[in-house]
């Protein structure tokens, strides 16, 4: 470090000089720094692209793959009867000519031996040891017991109000209830267990639950095992048995709400629901258009070279107010004429003229044929239009084709078979089967993973991604050139310190000779 005399023998503002000085030498420092913030703005604007990306991506999945776009609308001849609610899937009328036997839960009531006790008892005075444990198995959802109980410990000072509502709160399986000095347990599911009980209870003789307690000669008072059973019912002419009051069947949810004969059978059959699937549609088309909006904005928007990243010395310089708009002019642009988001929106563009072979009625194989085409105007970017009058014309005529073009899963190697015109033969060729938002989707995932090549993700290290490695050159060349100036600063500041060193000396040989 250089002892630095500012001027003191000269009357110089050497540290004024030196700054100056060093300001011209600065020059190429900062250049590296506004190039660096700009990679640095750059890369965040591409990811800001690509969590648009994901969110638009994220609306299809949940309204247009998770959820069938052909709303359809059951219609039950008897409500009271049997209650249906109709899937995309639900095809053709179902009847239900009988319900023999509704469905019912198990059930195990305890004896009436603990009259005195309430909620607030506790389980010792009732014979449970602390330290005990009450295990549970009951009917599952498929109809089979829990192979796997589950155990109730029983703590010092536990109430039976405790002891209820750690049943309740557990994965048993059974709903838990004390009422009248007895215990019950009631399954959860509904059902029969075939060649076996539907709730198992081991450890809880003291509860009013031993072997005793069934054949106590009070009947008034003894323990009692109510078995579940199954339904049992009639559809389409076929006997059938579910463990359930909750039916799928045909694409149609059934609820079987009481038992009938077969001289009041109860008809099912499913219409679409063409507003709501319009009303899908169109709001698909919005948030279609608003991404797409979006994108070919920021293609076009101004880049303004004039105005580079403001260093911080520059920023000292202006209001608060200036900087502001200084600093948007400097970010406007940035991915103004972008190759990656040209070729992203054009991909896109493409899908919407292409035919989808995978459709079975040819008069509703493309967009066009629906109703949905590209707006007039080519600025707008391949935004799409509705004719809302032929899409609800091709709804109306076949639901099932227009869902098949729009929300197919289908494979963009797939294959269909189709006639030969010139032999009439068979034959089966490759076809790119997927829906319109299947296509969309997988173009967008080829568009984000294109993104995160040139500008990463927030967990990649620099080294993954091209901005990336771009910055860490970047930063590598400003650490080398300020060493580089800490060196040249140096050098200035010896040299007016060997000038004032002179200076002063001449000074004291002038005094003498005075």
């Amino acid at each position: 470090m250089v002892n630095r005399i500012g001027g003191l023998v000269s009357g110089m503002d050497v540290d004024g000089l030196v700054k100056k000085m060093m300001a011209t030498q600065r020059a190429p420092l900062d250049k590296l720094f506004q190039k660096k913030q700009i990679a640095e703005w750059q890369r965040d604007a591409y990811r800001a692209v690509n969590t648009k990306i994901q969110t638009f991506d994220t609306y299809m999945a949940d309204n247009l793959v998770l959820k069938e776009l052909n709303s359809k609308t059951a219609a039950s001849s008897n409500s009271k009867l049997v209650d249906a609610k109709a899937t995309g899937s639900a095809t053709g009328t179902i009847s239900v000519e009988e319900v023999k036997q509704l469905a019912s839960a198990g059930r195990l009531i305890g004896a009436q031996k603990h009259e005195s006790a309430t909620g607030s008892t506790k389980l010792s005075e009732l014979g449970v040891q602390a330290g005990s444990t009450i295990e549970i198995n009951a009917i599952q959802s498929n109809g089979l017991l829990a192979e796997g109980d589950t155990k109730i410990n029983i703590t010092e000072d536990m109430t039976i109000d405790q002891f209820i509502s750690k049943v309740n709160s557990s994965n048993a399986g059974v709903t838990a209830l004390f009422e009248n000095g007895r215990f019950s347990f009631t399954a959860k599911n509904t059902g029969d267990v075939k060649d076996g009980p539907e709730i198992v209870l081991t450890g809880a003789d003291a509860l009013g639950f031993s072997a005793d307690d069934l054949f106590n000669p009070d009947a008034s008072k003894k323990a009692k095992i109510i078995e579940g059973q199954n339904a049992l019912f009639t559809v389409n002419g076929i006997e059938t048995e579910r463990t359930t009051n909750q039916i799928s069947i045909s694409g149609y949810n059934l609820t079987l709400k009481e038992k009938f004969d077969q001289d009041t059978p109860v008809s099912i059959s499913a219409t679409s629901n063409i507003d709501e699937m319009v009303d899908k549609v169109k709001d698909f088309v919005k948030t279609y258009n608003e991404f797409v909006k979006d994108l070919t904005n920021q293609t076009k928007e101004t880049r303004y070279s004039d105005y580079p990243p403001l260093t911080e010395e520059q920023r000292k310089e202006l209001s608060e107010s200036e900087v502001k708009l200084w600093d948007e002019k400097a970010k406007s642009g940035l991915l103004s004429r972008d190759s990656i988001l040209r070729a992203g929106l054009s991909n896109m563009r493409s899908l919407i003229y292409q035919s989808n072979p995978g459709v079975e009625d040819s008069n509703f194989d493309t967009l066009f044929k629906i109703g949905i085409t590209t707006t007039k105007n080519y600025n707008d970017g391949g935004m799409l239009e509705i004719d809302e009058d032929k899409l609800r014309k091709a709804l109306t005529e076949n639901p099932e084709a227009v869902e098949q073009l729009l929300t197919s899963t289908g494979d963009a190697n797939g294959t269909v078979t189709k006639v030969d015109s010139s032999t009439g033969v068979e034959i089966t060729v490759e076809a790119d089967t997927r829906g319109f938002v299947k296509k969309i989707r997988d173009s967008l995932t080829s568009f984000k993973l294109a993104i995160e090549t040139k500008a990463g993700r927030s967990n990649m290290s620099e080294d993954k991604f091209a901005i990336g490695r771009d910055l860490k050159s970047t930063v590598e060349r400003m650490d080398n050139l300020k060493r580089r100036l800490e060196t040249i600063e140096q050098t200035y500041w010896k040299q007016f310190t060997a000038m004032e060193q002179a200076m002063n000396k001449a000074s004291e040989q002038a005094s003498i000779f005075m």
